[in-house]
């Protein structure tokens, strides 16, 4: 399937989110559409599915003019997304997720399950898919849900696939199943756009690249005539910042202690666990996804209750604590999922930014809230930020996924706490923003507070933190000094269940 977007502008109220793109994606390629948070990269994406439409603009498919009226027209037209956000219902099993509002109809009306499994065996099959169809999605690793939402588009025959930002939660070994998975789709003659900041991935998969800032499309051109360099100075406008340092200094006292800790999950605990977080330290956690760096920050945040053991948190036993005293004790947290935990969508972005702040006496007088104190706030972490939004008084829903990241970072850090507990703080935003947060990290670090950096980017981890813990099978396998740190040995640790690197 051939794809030509033509002069296609998107308005949402005076915001125009995207300006006269002219783009063209071919049968059997993958295309990468890459850019800075709020360059209007999903939102050409969503209108070519259906979910927006143009102000202006035309969008061809095989040389015929097509326009929807609902994602649906676009899914019978052979197009199909896996969007940022899974659009998945967690009680529901893996077939009934992928066959919903599109089953097949037996005898007597029923939806014939059998026959529906047979053909997702043969599509699994035929792109070297492995998923278990009774599973319930709500039991799923990240990964696993996301090869559900492919074999969704597929099962729907779908001729062009677009992803948004498919590698932000996956592991190294995740990432490369599923690029093998989209190399089977281009030798099978499909099209592949993948929506992404990572240009390493780019490198390594694309074969063409589009660059859009502030809504217009700046290039477009095959991989081989371009380069990383240039593809990069296209996104952020000028030349990329210089890699960040971390200069030496002892650290202080012990501000988070966790002895023996251990957490309840699926099979066995997690845990124990123990170690020191100093003030003016980053200790980053390194390992592979599932094994037990998201149970252990639930139970050091107060989401999830301890089986046993204690947290002490700036001289005090918190274990029993919930999550609004430990904050209150100085804890602040960057949630891995922005979605449902970080934000709350349906409030405004003043709302969110001020949120855990409305009992400090600059935003309050008595009972009553001062919301000019409070769009204040907001606008300084907007300007701070850079978060592209049409203002406070938006509603956090509207900000792309990176954009909602920098709010949550944002706020988080302006708490200046004690101990911040940062999980993937940079999962989903542009190459600009993820250096200006590294930058803030660092700062808080060298001002003396203390930071637990969890991430699924080991070059991240690696980069920033001075003493780096590797979990495996629930339990920390070995700690390497940050300034020694290199992927061959962490990764060796992560992997395996040795004690030193």
């Amino acid at each position: 399937m051939r794809v030509e977007l033509n002069g296609i502008t998107v308005r949402f109220g005076p915001v125009t989110a995207v300006d006269d793109v002219s783009l063209g994606i071919e049968p059997g390629e993958i295309h990468a559409l890459v850019g800075e948070n709020g360059a209007g990269k999903s939102t050409l994406m969503n209108l070519l599915f259906g979910l927006v439409r143009p102000a202006a603009g035309t969008v061809v498919l095989d040389g015929v003019e097509r326009r929807w009226s609902s994602p649906q027209d676009a899914i019978a037209s052979g197009l199909g997304m896996v969007h940022q956000h899974f659009m998945l219902q967690d009680t529901m099993t893996v077939l009934e997720n992928i066959v919903l509002c599109a089953e097949p109809v037996g005898r007597f009306g029923f939806v014939d399950f059998a026959a529906a499994r047979r053909r997702l065996d043969a599509i699994a099959a035929e792109h070297g898919i492995a998923v278990d169809l009774t599973r319930e999605v709500g039991r799923l690793s990240v990964s696993q849900r996301q090869t559900v939402e492919i074999l969704k588009v597929l099962y729907r025959e779908a001729e062009l696939v677009i992803l948004d930002e498919p590698t932000a939660v996956l592991t190294p070994q995740e990432k490369d199943r599923l690029f093998d998975t989209l190399r089977n789709f281009r030798a099978a003659g499909k099209s592949i756009v993948i929506i992404t900041h990572k240009l390493d991935e780019v490198m390594e998969i694309a074969d063409r690249v589009s660059v859009m800032r502030a809504g217009r499309l700046v290039r477009s051109s095959l991989l081989d005539e371009t380069s990383r360099q240039e593809i990069a100075r296209g996104i952020v406008g000028g030349e990329l910042p210089e890699a960040r340092t971390r200069k030496a200094q002892a650290a202080g006292d012990v501000v988070l202690s966790v002895r023996d800790a251990t957490i309840a999950r699926r099979g066995r605990p997690v845990g124990p666990v123990s170690f020191d977080l100093r003030a003016g330290e980053i200790v980053g956690i390194a390992g592979v996804s599932g094994n037990g760096q998201s149970e252990l920050v639930r139970g050091l945040t107060g989401l999830d209750p301890l089986l046993s053991g204690g947290i002490s948190l700036c001289g005090q036993s918190v274990e029993t604590l919930d999550v609004a005293a430990r904050r209150a004790h100085g804890m602040s947290y960057i949630p891995e999922d922005r979605q449902r935990m970080g934000l709350a969508l349906g409030a405004s972005v003043s709302e969110n930014a001020n949120a855990g702040r409305d009992d400090r006496s600059a935003f309050t007088t008595g009972p009553f809230l001062r919301h000019g104190a409070m769009m204040r706030f907001a606008r300084a972490i907007i300007e701070d930020y850079r978060i592209r939004v049409a203002g406070p008084s938006a509603a956090a829903s509207t900000m792309s996924g990176g954009n909602k990241q920098k709010l949550v970072v944002g706020r988080e850090l302006t708490r200046n706490t004690a101990v911040v507990v940062a999980e993937n703080p940079t999962w989903g935003v542009d190459i600009g923003a993820i250096d200006f947060i590294h930058g803030e990290l660092m700062r808080m670090r060298d001002s003396g507070h203390a930071i637990l950096l969890i991430s699924t980017e080991l070059d991240e981890v690696i980069a920033l933190s001075d003493r780096i813990l590797v979990m495996y099978d629930g339990a920390i396998s070995g700690e390497v000094s940050g300034g020694e740190a290199n992927r061959e040995d962490v990764g060796a640790l992560m992997m395996s269940r040795g004690k030193a690197a």
